[in-house]
């Protein structure tokens, strides 16, 4: 077996599709034990009632908006910080990483002060009802009182994967899902805090995670975070604003996404509210292989781009593309046939079933299209293409899923909720197509 002499070598010249898989695994991994930690808290409410599970449903939004936040700054430096390691400027990466990472403090920090006096307004606008109000907003304050160190590790996880050191990444990201999923019946049950235990629980989990993740930025070669590089200027804000833009967009439109369907589904009751929400939790396992496969793929085409070495580049794009896809028709089969149990598992109501199953099989048909789709985003943002990149991260859950989601219900009443996802998934890779295939035909020949 070769041996590189440091990640720099590992990074221009390990063999393309070893080097994405040894990436991808443990992002992989985490991915998955991230979508399990986000479902803890959904499988053990689900044992309370179904206006629990609502709850939490209509504040999971808020979980989405600050993984955006988290991602906007993570992959807007972390874009830049493999560039220039890859120009072998390191001095400069460290600027960038601590900017973003610091930043993401402040902006937690404000964000806890916000939930501790105003948790009740903010579900309102999420899209709370008066069943499900008193619920959401002790499970939102909860949430947002540990912003500040969630939002760290957003950054912080995505900073090292960049840097090729997905290994201390999935330990930082396993340490806190583990912990939560193992705390969460000790704090609903056995404590009797109900919903708002399921929070704390998961603050808790947040900040055990936040720790083993600032471990891991000083082992090895990984840039250290320090006050000391804390060096904020409006160039640097520019630049990891535009590379982070796409995940900005990807992410935030998810919040708003969310949002939407809390509010077309609450005229359907709290078991549409929930039977939709669980429906998206059981998807974002599948999202989760491919969104994984991605991230081992963003940090080689960031590196070798800035190392203008193309081929590796092109030949990258395209084996994380078959890989995704091919893995994610494997998983819409099973979810396909295990539609109704799946779901079951979180909340054993018929009506909850028999809305979420519904959803879900639909939307295992067009599911092998996202691998394509995800991993052509990935390659337009780590190329920083932001215009498009951005286009296309909105395109799923914000330019097709918002409009869909008031217009479908309007015609088909509760079953056009079902179709939603699977209407705006077709037309994204429609879109894709046109957007990205001069890119991808570009490469090809400066691979050649």
């Amino acid at each position: 077996m070769k041996q590189y002499k440091d990640k720099y070598d590992k990074m221009a010249n390990e063999p393309v599709k070893k080097l994405i898989s040894s990436l991808a695994v443990p992002t992989i991994i985490t991915m998955l034990v991230s979508a399990v930690y986000n479902m803890a808290d959904s499988y053990f409410v689900g044992k309370i009632d179904t206006t629990s599970v609502a709850a939490i449903g209509v504040v999971f939004s808020v979980m989405t908006l600050l993984q955006a936040i988290g991602f906007f700054l993570g992959n807007g430096s972390g874009i830049l910080i493999s560039t220039y390691l890859g120009e072998k400027k390191k001095e400069t990466a460290q600027i960038y990483a601590n900017v973003a990472f610091f930043t993401a403090f402040i902006i937690g920090i404000i964000v806890a002060v916000a939930g501790i006096f105003f948790s009740r307004n903010i579900a309102y606008m999420l899209g709370a009802t008066e069943t499900t109000i008193d619920a959401a907003s002790g499970y939102l304050k909860y949430i947002l009182i540990g912003a500040p160190f969630i939002l760290c590790s957003f950054v912080m996880n995505n900073q090292l994967r960049y840097q090729g050191s997905a290994l201390y990444s999935m330990f930082g990201i396993l340490s806190g899902s583990l912990l939560n999923i193992l705390i969460d019946p000790l704090f609903i049950f056995t404590f009797k805090l109900g919903v708002e235990g399921a929070a704390i629980a998961t603050i808790i989990s947040q900040f055990i995670g936040f720790i083993v993740l600032l471990i891991g930025t000083r082992r090895g070669e990984n840039i250290r975070i320090t006050i000391k590089q804390f060096k904020p200027k409006g160039e640097i804000f520019l630049n990891i604003s535009k590379n982070g833009l796409p995940s900005l967009a990807r992410q935030g439109i998810q919040t708003v996404a969310t949002v939407s369907l809390n509010f077309a589904c609450a005229k359907y009751g709290d078991a549409a509210v929930a039977g939709m929400n669980v429906f998206n939790r059981v998807m974002f396992l599948g999202m989760a292989v491919v969104i994984g496969l991605g991230q081992g793929f963003q940090p080689v085409c960031s590196f070798n781009n800035g190392a203008k070495n193309y081929k590796r580049v092109y030949d990258g794009y395209k084996f994380t593309a078959i890989v995704s896809t091919c893995a994610i028709t494997v998983l819409s089969v099973a979810a396909f046939l295990f539609a109704p149990q799946l779901i079951a598992l979180f909340r054993d109501d018929p009506q909850v079933i028999e809305i979420g199953a519904k959803a879900l099989r639909i939307q295992c048909v067009v599911m092998p299209l996202l691998g394509y789709c995800t991993t052509s985003n990935m390659l337009m943002q780590s190329l920083k293409i932001s215009g498009k990149a951005t286009i296309l991260a909105l395109a799923r859950q914000g330019i097709f899923y918002v409009p869909l989601v008031f217009l479908l219900p309007y015609i088909f009443g509760l079953n056009g909720i079902t179709y939603v996802q699977a209407a705006a998934d077709v037309l994204s890779f429609i879109i894709t197509i046109f957007l990205v295939t001069p890119k991808a035909k570009e490469l090809r020949q400066s691979s050649k």
